[in-house]
């Protein structure tokens, strides 16, 4: 799912406790947090071109950190880049790329080692969209089911080769029909969790290939006449310092490997000596999510590369609105883009939660915009799906779930001390709260975490932007000097100028680290 900032993460996860899972023996076993001062120390000390900086992630304690990767084997190649002169000094990134920013929104894989997937589900999705010759389709695909179905687990992680192999010969589904709920509990989902008709909603790949050859030393050139064709999945061995990363060009000056992580390398600049990656740790980490790793880094990246081919369509359809968890009322206008298709041909389907179809609309217009308008007070209120399907040619858009809410919602939110934690207690590393979040006929849109000190002045916030009725939550007391402080939650659901809220009581806790 996609929040309105760009965003895209778990239905179940909270800001405070993204983490990944990676069940191997490359962590260094550290007792301490990764210290950003001596980071920056050192990329004083080695001239070095980036920047670090404090946030969560490098305040994970040791077995949260092995909790961010994913990859069951760390990358030993590097790229060879003696005698390059096959491509001209240049440049490529997707997200500018004729002027057009071609990528997905941003995501993070939570509490489970799925790395490989989050990376091929972004990698498809700008391909596909480069594929279809559409920036703004914006399609969104199921880490999750990927994950599952393919032979992933979130503590043995995966490689991306499976993966690669799975898209070719079964295809991976919209995220409607199977949302990601690993990265809120660190456990694996069965396959047979799926929509019943997700063979019908899958997307295959014509095919994949590895530019940077599959044994001995890759080669840049390869790499980068690849890129030309869109983004590929890659993989690298993350240091410490890799975890404060916060712009610049990356290179690793100090700390340990922590373990192998898959990533979509998204573009190149030999002005810069590096790649430009896209990770999946959400926005807070590095430039909005994204990093420049340069060339010659120790970490391997670009040594191991896969590109999808995706078959262009000779016609598509893709619902512009409602977007993806859209909260809707009253009369509203249904759109969708046609290309290459007898607009007049297309009709929308509204499928409720029992998996009837609820409404069935024509499209008016001509071209390859068409529209219909949707009643929503003669729908019940609730959860629904939507897709637009042509039926003289065969062609159906992608799946999306939104919400129909036409009356006061019944809201009502708590929270309290999970796995042994006392609130009446003083306070230390992560201590977890079980958060209900009760909400009818539709759930909360979003939930705000706030830590607000004796002055009355609000230090820190954490949202999460999509809400399931039961969640838990982690927080990161050692990001904030001990003292006494006031917590609570709020949590709203907006749809036009509408804002309904519910808070839960708040708690004085003693923060002593």
């Amino acid at each position: 799912m996609k929040n309105k900032m760009g965003l895209r993460i778990s239905p179940v996860v909270m800001t405070t406790m993204l983490v990944g899972v990676f069940g191997h023996s490359a962590f260094a076993d550290s007792q301490k947090t990764i210290d950003v001062s001596q980071v920056q120390r050192a990329i004083v000390k080695n001239h070095a071109r980036w920047q670090a900086k404090d946030s969560w992630l490098n305040h994970l304690a040791p077995k949260d950190v092995k909790h961010m990767f994913g990859l069951q084997k760390p990358p030993k190649r590097t790229l060879d880049f003696h005698g390059v002169h096959a491509l001209t000094a240049g440049s490529i990134d997707w997200r500018n790329k004729d002027g057009v920013n071609w990528l997905g929104a941003v995501m993070n894989q939570g509490d489970c080692g799925s790395c490989v997937a989050f990376s091929t589900v972004a990698t498809l999705e700008a391909q596909t969209s480069i594929a279809y010759g559409v920036p703004w389709l914006h399609p969104s695909f199921s880490p999750q089911q990927l994950f599952a179905c393919g032979g992933g687990g979130c503590d043995s992680g995966w490689m991306p080769d499976s993966a690669a192999d799975f898209l070719q010969s079964t295809g991976v589904v919209d995220e409607a029909c199977m949302p990601y709920t690993s990265g809120s509990t660190g456990q694996d989902v069965a396959c047979n969790q799926e929509c019943a008709d997700s063979s019908s909603r899958s997307m295959k790949i014509a095919a994949y290939t590895t530019p940077s050859g599959s044994y001995g030393s890759g080669n840049a050139d390869a790499v980068k006449a690849a890129l030309a064709n869109g983004p590929l999945v890659t993989t690298l061995t993350v240091y410490a310092d890799f975890m404060t990363y916060a712009g610049g060009v990356y290179k690793h000056v100090t700390g340990d490997a922590l373990g192998g992580h898959a990533i979509s390398m998204v573009g190149y600049d030999d002005a810069k000596q590096a790649w430009l990656i896209r990770n999946s740790w959400g926005t807070e980490w590095g430039d909005n999510g994204f990093a420049w790793v340069s060339y010659d880094d120790d970490s391997g990246i670009g040594g191991e590369t896969w590109s999808f081919n995706v078959a262009p369509p000779t016609g598509y359809l893709s619902v512009e609105s409602p977007s993806d968890s859209e909260y809707v009322s009253g009369q509203y206008q249904l759109s969708v883009d046609a290309r290459n298709l007898n607009a007049q041909d297309v009709r929308f389907h509204i499928v409720g939660s029992d998996g009837r179809d609820a409404s069935t609309l024509a499209c008016v217009g001509q071209g390859a915009n068409c529209s219909a308008s949707l009643n929503t007070l003669q729908l019940k209120e609730g959860t629904y799906q939507i897709y637009a399907e042509s039926p003289s040619a065969s062609v159906k858009s992608q799946v999306r779930e939104f919400y129909v809410i036409n009356s006061v919602p019944q809201m009502s939110l708590s929270f309290a001390g999970a796995n042994g934690v006392d609130l009446t207690a003083p306070l230390s590393g992560r201590p977890e709260f079980a958060i209900t979040a009760q909400s009818t006929p539709v759930p909360f849109q979003r939930l705000r975490f706030s830590v607000t000190d004796s002055t009355g002045k609000v230090i820190e916030v954490k949202n999460s932007e999509q809400v399931l009725p039961q969640m838990q939550m982690g927080w990161r007391t050692t990001v904030i000097p001990n003292g006494q402080y006031t917590i609570s939650m709020h949590g709203e659901i907006t749809y036009g100028s509408q804002v309904y809220s519910a808070d839960s009581a708040s708690y004085t806790v003693t923060v002593q680290n």
